[in-house]
């Protein structure tokens, strides 16, 4: 046999195809294998910042609860005109110098978002004790709808009248 002989040329070629043909789909397997394993970082990477992004909202959402506090039903009704100003000048210290406005959804465009909320009631000018407690409560009421902590419509309304009876009696 010569090494012009056409069965050892046709040998040595598909031997060479043949292994060539291994090594590349090790190769593409191998490469296959890494983005395998990039794609399941990145995806475990985005479940953590996304649990740590929640739990620092929920942080966030605790501090902005506790500014809320002078506008609640626990206070009377001249209490709470009478602390409008002071909840308005925490709700603008959560919002830019704690930096509790970054994890607020939505935009101050669109009028059901928390953010919306927030500016209604931050920028709140009135006098009329029901109508603060009203736009407080909705961002309130915004809050929990994001944290997932719902109430049933008939304790809604019956909260809302409750408070209406307590707030118009003057």
């Amino acid at each position: 046999m010569s090494p012009n002989d056409p069965i050892i040329i046709a040998a040595v070629s598909t031997t060479g195809a043949l292994v060539g043909s291994v090594c590349g789909a090790a190769l593409a397997f191998g490469a296959s294998l890494r983005t395998q394993r990039f794609e399941r970082w990145k995806l475990i990477l985005g479940w953590t910042r996304s649990e740590e992004l929640e739990k620092l909202r929920i942080h966030a959402y605790r501090e902005l609860w506790r500014c809320l506090g002078g506008i609640s039903t626990f206070n009377t009704a001249e209490k709470i005109v009478a602390s409008l100003p002071a909840v308005q000048a925490r709700l603008q210290g959560w919002y830019y110098d704690d930096g509790g406005g970054l994890f607020l959804k939505g935009s101050a465009k669109h009028r059901d978002s928390t953010k919306a909320s927030f500016f209604a009631a931050r920028d709140l000018r009135c006098k009329d004790a029901l109508e603060i407690w009203k736009v407080f409560h909705q961002l309130r009421q915004s809050v929990r709808h994001e944290l997932g902590i719902f109430e049933s419509p008939l304790e809604e309304q019956a909260h809302v009248a409750s408070v209406k009876e307590k707030l118009e009696v003057h």
